[in-house]
């Protein structure tokens, strides 16, 4: 088979078509996105697609894979320091909380930091409530690893088993005060009239975050968050 790309470099072909891929995909998912529409984004002819990625499912969890590439290498050094940190030895409930801390302002910076964010965050609530193939991907090489990073520690704070269901439940809690920043961006951008979350909204929205977390420990609030 020859390649259809012959004229182009063809790191450059597959790059453009996954950003293309980022922003197409998180307009119209996966079955509503076309290959016409994604290789008239990424400038390429349409069968550069099947050439490179076997298809548009595979063009799509390529764009996964490149989601937690960029994404997900920021998150998951911290969570496997805190699992470095609670292995062998017993934390005290406000240090367990300051590494929540540490856990929770990764996750803000890393999800608001972009305007690109916009796109991908789409693509992940659908694989949530609607999940393919790619959800299998973004499950096991990173939502897994960070939300039993936290369920350990919500158990310490709570003096609770790790595998307790009311600390699993309540770690999905936590985390969703940080996705409802993603899924009902525009909610609060109306509310707050920002136009977009710059380096000062996303320190405020860190802010109110630490604030709820304060409430799992009565008199916290001064306890080392920068552990």
């Amino acid at each position: 088979m020859t390649n259809p790309l012959s004229n182009q470099p063809e790191l450059d072909a597959k790059q453009r078509l996954i950003e293309a891929g980022l922003e197409i995909f998180g307009a119209y998912n996966l079955e509503g996105a076309t290959t016409r529409q994604l290789a008239q984004r990424a400038g390429v002819n349409q069968a550069a697609i099947p050439y490179y990625f076997g298809g548009k499912e595979g063009l799509y969890l390529a764009v996964i894979r490149y989601m937690l590439q960029h994404k997900g290498a920021q998150v998951l050094p911290v969570a496997e320091r805190i699992r470095r940190k609670i292995t062998g030895r017993q934390l005290a409930p406000e240090e367990a909380l300051a590494l929540i801390r540490t856990l929770f302002s990764t996750i803000v910076s890393v999800l608001l930091q972009d305007q690109a964010t916009t796109t991908w965050a789409r693509i992940i609530v659908r694989e949530q409530m609607q999940p393919t193939k790619a959800f299998d991907i973004v499950y096991e090489q990173l939502i897994r690893h960070v939300h039993e990073a936290l369920s350990v520690l919500l158990a310490i704070v709570l003096k609770r088993k790790a595998t307790d269901p009311v600390v699993i439940l309540r770690a999905h809690t936590l985390v969703g005060q940080i996705i409802i920043f993603l899924s009902g961006r525009e909610t609060i951008r109306r509310r707050m009239n920002w136009e977009k979350y710059t380096a000062t909204e996303i320190k405020q929205i860190q802010q109110a975050i630490d604030e709820q977390l304060d409430l799992l420990i009565p008199g916290s609030e001064s306890e080392g968050r920068a552990l």
